[in-house]
């Protein structure tokens, strides 16, 4: 199958959100200027929320990237110390540490031996890990990652759809047919969007598993996992989940006849419409950027 790569018509490059600059915040008797002090245990109840909280130090990462996502904490700031850590919230000098080493393998905090921790700027951080992602959520920030994310898989998954058509194995190809009855089943009258989006993720990792890509399929899984922490906050209803349902029959049966160009075009349009269906239940604007041949309407 030969094909042809569009190119991609792109605005002016859209502003970054602005963050706190500021340097005066003190730790930890406050988290920043302005704010009213807060407690340890009122900071340690807030990480309740959050998925798989395996073990302390976890759960103090997490609260301390959402004060650096927030920019409670700027880039450039000094991070609290191992001491500061263990005041603030009740842990030992080894959980403290282990949190300051967390956050320096997701690229939030660069740790200098004889110097002070500073924060990162935002572009070195690893937006793909589950504590940048639940931060980023928290802090309401979730829309601008879930609009690049659906951008990318835009330039991905039709492709790997097309490929499927072509090289995925007919047993392949049956299972995706069943996951999409899966799915169908799934939008009756009392929607379960949690077993819905199970089915959903073990849909798109087939076909990006049987795109016969390794890259294409790893780099697709680390997303569905993004995408996944990110779903919390969607309110889909029956009519929405029906939607979703027959968009993915329309990707199986394309598939199932061998018909890459149509697989490639009902990839497209189920995730042109899952964008904008999650970006404005992120309260957000709907904005993408689209390559050339694709509906952005």
């Amino acid at each position: 199958m030969s094909s042809s790569t569009p190119a991609c018509a792109r605005p002016p490059p859209r502003s970054a959100t602005s963050r706190s600059s500021s340097s005066h915040s003190t730790w930890p008797g406050s988290i920043s200027p302005g704010r009213a002090s807060v407690s340890s245990t009122e900071l340690l109840q807030a990480v309740e929320g959050l998925k798989e909280p395996r073990r302390l130090s976890h759960q103090v990462s997490a609260l301390l990237a959402a004060e650096i996502v927030s920019g409670r904490i700027a880039v450039g700031q000094a991070f609290p110390s191992s001491e500061d850590i263990v005041a603030r919230f009740g842990v030992s000098r080894t959980v403290a540490r282990e949190t300051a080493q967390a956050l320096a393998m997701l690229g939030l905090v660069r740790v200098q031996h004889g110097k002070r921790t500073e924060v990162c700027p935002e572009d070195e951080w690893d937006i793909l890990s589950s504590v940048v992602q639940e931060a980023m959520r928290r802090e309401g920030k979730a829309e601008p990652l879930l609009r690049d994310l659906y951008e990318f898989r835009l330039l991905i998954e039709p492709q790997a759809a097309a490929w499927m058509a072509v090289y995925g194995s007919d047993e392949d190809a049956a299972r995706l047919g069943e996951l999409a009855a899966t799915m169908e089943r799934l939008t009756g009258k009392d929607v379960s969007v949690p077993d819905l989006m199970d089915a959903d993720r073990s849909f798109h990792d087939l076909v990006a598993g049987a795109s016969e890509n390794r890259v294409l399929a790893a780099v697709s899984r680390d997303i569905r996992e993004v995408i996944s922490t990110l779903w919390g906050l969607s309110t889909l209803g029956t009519a929405g989940a029906r939607h979703v349902a027959e968009q993915h029959r329309t990707i199986a049966e394309a598939v199932e006849r061998r018909d890459p160009a149509a697989a490639m075009a009902a990839m497209r349009d189920h995730l042109t419409w899952a964008a904008k269906a999650d970006l404005h239940g992120l309260g957000g604007p709907s904005e993408m950027r689209f390559a050339e041949g694709t509906a952005s309407g």
